[in-house]
């Protein structure tokens, strides 16, 4: 073949290459079942940068009532970076808690009593990659509980390599199971439920196939909330939901969100009663200006809700994805002219600077005064 034959197809083999669609983005998880202690493998492909990436690891285990559990993922391997990003971390059945997250020489404590039962903590940062030697999720159980549930959300957008592993050693769970959900740009990529050892009083979730519709049998009522503790969706005859925040992503003209939003997986779930999602209401916005809107065909449409003490409640008989909104306020400026007679002084205002102390992270305070600090480390950092 002349070599201006092989020239024209060469490029018309570049252009049909071009055409053709992105590959799909492709996360899988491995083993179905593992032992306490053994390694948990998320293998992920085509996971290209700037996209949305968020990730919930949940893990429910029995205990002894009045007792102390531990729950800890070492050696975490996070394969790229993740920017705009938080993490988020909730305890439910407990009394005592306290987050501990170690890599290299830094280790960042987070303890408080719980609420209800219920303990959360948020902090948003950027998450570098590398191997952190743990997560670890500890305290004492409630009086009369029975098992534990442990969240841990992280979510941003991606930097790095498309083509990933990342992975966690399980410790502290001899019976139980951990549930695993992905999503990329809002679309759910993955939703397993991994049984730990013989899998404890822990039900695990039935994910349908890919292109079918998983229907949940009916049965008893359940509550799952989001590791934020921000929202929960009360359901009946499910046997599990995942409330995942995910990116915000353009807000309707003259809206801003304030809460979410939230996306439900599995995302081929049927309610066969119509289940309610609730909204902790924001502090500091009127409750009266909120809005709840669906995002539905790529724009977000008003949803009915009723406001019940002091949260935005509604009923949905679909998984969706779902956020708060309030309007922007125009900032206003004044256009008075001082009077003369007022005096301005041309001394400037001095400031006191607190004294420096050595921390490995900056953590905020959840709870109104509940949470205790405790950072240490040898230089600032970020993880």
């Amino acid at each position: 073949m002349p070599p201006k034959d092989l020239t024209i197809l060469t490029l018309i083999a570049t252009l049909i290459i071009i055409a053709l669609p992105a590959s799909a983005v492709v996360i899988t998880q491995q083993p179905d079942t593992i032992a306490n202690g053994q390694l948990m493998t998320i293998t992920i492909r085509d996971l290209p940068d700037n996209a949305t990436f968020s990730l919930l690891i949940e893990a429910s285990f029995p205990v002894q009532p009045n007792s102390d559990f531990q729950f800890q993922m070492s050696q975490f391997v996070m394969p790229f970076t993740l920017t705009k990003s938080s993490v988020s971390a909730t305890l439910t059945g407990t009394s005592q808690n306290r987050l501990e997250v170690m890599k290299g020489d830094t280790i960042v404590a987070v303890s408080g009593k719980s609420v209800d039962g219920r303990f959360t903590t948020t902090k948003s940062y950027v998450i570098t990659p590398g191997t952190y030697d743990y997560f670890r999720l500890s305290g004492t159980s409630l009086p009369d509980g029975k098992s534990i549930s442990a969240q841990l959300q992280v979510t941003g957008v991606k930097t790095g390599p498309d083509n990933s592993e990342l992975t966690f050693i399980v410790e502290g769970v001899p019976d139980g199971a951990i549930t695993i959900a992905a999503l990329v740009d809002n679309r759910q990529v993955l939703e397993k439920t991994v049984i730990v050892g013989s899998g404890g009083s822990a039900p695990p979730s039935s994910p349908a196939p890919a292109g079918t519709t998983a229907i949940q049998p009916a049965g008893q009522q359940k509550t799952f909330t989001s590791a934020d503790g921000l929202v929960s969706i009360i359901t009946t005859g499910t046997d599990y939901v995942g409330l995942l925040k995910t990116s915000a992503g353009d807000a309707p003209a003259g809206m801003k969100i304030v809460s979410g939003p939230y996306t439900m997986v599995p995302q081929n779930i049927t309610f066969t009663r119509e289940a309610t999602l609730i909204f902790s209401v924001p502090g500091g916005v009127p409750v009266q200006e909120l809005v709840l809107m669906e995002f539905l065909d790529g724009a977000w449409s008003d949803t009915t809700f009723s406001i019940i003490n002091n949260t935005i409640t509604t009923s949905i008989n679909r998984p969706g994805i779902f956020a708060l909104f309030a309007p922007v306020h125009p900032v206003i400026t004044s256009t008075e002219a001082i009077p003369e007679s007022t005096y301005i002084s041309t001394t400037p205002a001095t400031t006191t600077q607190p004294t420096p102390t050595k921390a490995g992270l900056e953590l905020s305070i959840i709870g109104s005064g509940l949470l205790v600090l405790c950072i240490i480390g040898q230089k600032r950092k970020q993880l």
